[in-house]
């Protein structure tokens, strides 16, 4: 069988599923139990009220039969309540769509508005998604940079990358993997040199998982000269991963294409999971209670990483991750890239990482804080790091896995 993509799939692969596939098979070889740092998926059970609501959807065929290509209406409703209160902005319902998760929802933005040739503005570190839709509607990637320092936005690398040729900008604040939060006058600065000629698509999916202080929302600006998508999910903050609930919130002008699209590829999202959604929206105390377990299991990161000598970590100010600068313990044990450090680790800790390959930092590592034995498993990374034999005995043949 021919395929008509270009796209080399095998290279594309998502290496935090690979290493989440080795997790599995390390595991199943008879191995000692794998921690796993690798998805976003929070350890933490779903409110049982969520649980309940859909299990009373389920139990009420009015309910669970319920067909609205573009979201129930009244999840879209309480969404816009739900900026109203967080935000104080009026959003219209009609501007909000669903569907199964926010990585379909990019797909179809970047379908509607890039074409071959076009070119897409990414940010450095970016979450591995922007990148594949860009491939599968041929447009070309250019990056901006994120300090890896400061965590600041590089405003000459935006500057230098943005061009005549840029068709959509993607934002994430804050971000995947570094935790870093743009300030508004950052946001600012991305309209005014935009100015009105690209579309911006913000990922705020982790919006409600700040540690210091809350992100700005780019609803909130005003008075901007360029198009604002902004699209967000359950799946982070309400623990609802495998429920696959996302949205995003549209101006006019795309609210008839993205319906349609949705009309012939998707049909309905699950009104079940929806009708647990719109319960989760009821329970904010439950937000609180991640963000403050996993803000401690940030600070324990940096606290234990400072007696790691060739080893930078790196704060986040929010989501679900923590990032490893792994440069000069690669360099100095002959380490060539962030699989190979994440195979080692595998094999010598039994800890599964994600290689910083998949968002663009070849030299680094991503941490998940969502599992229950997270110190655990940061104890073990620090001693792989500060006992070099360790790290050298470690190499060896790569854990199988089944493609």
């Amino acid at each position: 069988m021919e395929l008509r993509s270009s796209i080399e799939f095998y290279d594309n692969r998502f290496l935090m599923f690979v290493l989440d596939q080795m997790a599995y098979e390390f595991e199943k070889n008879g191995s000692k139990e794998v921690i796993r740092m690798t998805l976003g998926k929070s350890e933490l059970p779903l409110h049982e009220d969520i649980i309940q609501s859909m299990k009373d959807a389920l139990d009420t065929f009015e309910k669970s039969s319920l067909v609205f290509p573009p979201g129930l209406p009244e999840l879209k409703e309480a969404l816009a309540e739900e900026y109203k209160k967080t935000y104080d902005l009026d959003i219209n319902p009609n501007n909000i769509l669903i569907n199964v998760g926010t990585s379909a929802l990019f797909r179809n933005l970047f379908y509607l508005l890039a074409k071959e040739g076009d070119e897409v503005l990414l940010p450095r570190p970016y979450y591995s998604l922007y990148h594949f839709c860009a491939q599968l509607v041929g447009a070309n990637v250019r990056y901006y940079d994120i300090n890896l320092e400061t965590l600041a936005l590089d405003l000459d690398s935006f500057k230098e990358n943005f061009t005549d040729k840029t068709r959509i900008v993607v934002i994430n604040s804050p971000g995947n993997p570094l935790g870093n939060i743009l300030t508004k006058d950052e946001l600012y600065a991305i309209d005014e040199i935009i100015n009105g000629q690209a579309v911006v698509i913000n990922d705020e999916i982790y919006a409600n998982v700040c540690f210091d202080e809350r992100s700005t929302s780019v609803l909130e600006l005003k008075d901007t000269k360029s198009a604002f998508i902004t699209t967000n999910a359950f799946s982070k903050g309400y623990r609802m991963y495998s429920r696959r609930v996302g949205y995003c919130i549209v101006p006019d002008e795309l609210v008839t294409p993205l319906t349609v699209i949705q009309h012939h590829t998707l049909l309905t999202a699950d009104p079940v999971v929806q009708f647990g959604a719109l319960e989760a929206l009821a329970h904010p105390e439950e937000i609180e209670q991640l963000v403050s377990l996993y803000k401690a299991r940030r600070d324990y990161t940096v606290e234990r990483f400072n007696e790691v000598p060739l080893v930078r970590a790196i704060p986040a100010q929010g989501s679900f991750y923590f990032t490893l600068d792994c440069e000069k313990y690669m360099d100095e044990h002959g380490i060539e890239t962030s699989l190979e450090l994440a195979e080692q680790i595998m094999r010598a800790k039994q800890v599964a990482t994600v290689p910083g390959s998949d968002f663009g930092l070849p030299k680094m590592l991503r941490l998940s804080y969502s599992t229950t034995r997270y110190n655990e498993g940061i104890d073990r990374l620090v001693d792989f790091f500060t006992n070099s034999l360790v790290g050298q005995s470690a190499v060896s043949a790569a854990i199988p896995v089944r493609e």
